[in-house]
């Protein structure tokens, strides 16, 4: 007798998360149905703006103005929190090439960063969380910057 109830109790234990999965993804699918719905004939600028922000939108046409369509840039991620701001900036700022140099937090010490850094690159842009604008700079400035908070 023992040896049956063991097996009923996952199956119902089972039963109830699947009961409370499917109900979760109805709500889920329910709520990206009506934000389809809401964004329809928006342009990708308007739809940049619903997503992130009035600011984000004005700093990426800024940085797209800045850097040329074939311009390279440093990319770096302003915070750890940043949960991927990185890859979508980059995505924002295609067809520039990125090249990718980490975490502001953790860089290397100024001389063997500015050996990584690409001639090619001019600009440093430094993405952060989604609701924060990225930054943009000049290599030279920033290298400077650098230098001035290492020999503090």
């Amino acid at each position: 007798m023992r040896s049956s109830v063991f097996p009923r109790l996952a199956l119902g234990l089972f039963a109830v998360f699947l009961a409370i999965s499917i109900f979760q993804a109805a709500r889920a699918s329910g709520r990206s149905g009506l934000l389809l719905l809401q964004a329809r004939g928006e342009t990708p600028s308007e739809e940049r703006v619903r997503a992130y922000g009035p600011e984000y939108t004005r700093a990426i046409a800024e940085i797209r103005r800045t850097i040329p369509e074939d311009g390279a840039y440093i990319l770096i991620s302003g915070s750890p929190e940043a949960e991927g701001a990185p890859y979508w900036v980059k995505y924002d700022l295609a067809p520039r090439r990125a090249v990718y140099l980490g975490e502001l937090g953790s860089l290397q010490p100024v001389e063997r960063l500015r050996r990584r850094m690409p001639r090619a690159a001019r600009w440093v842009v430094i993405a952060y969380d989604a609701y924060r604008p990225p930054l943009l700079i000049e290599r030279f400035r920033f290298v400077q910057e650098r230098q001035r908070r290492q020999g503090a």
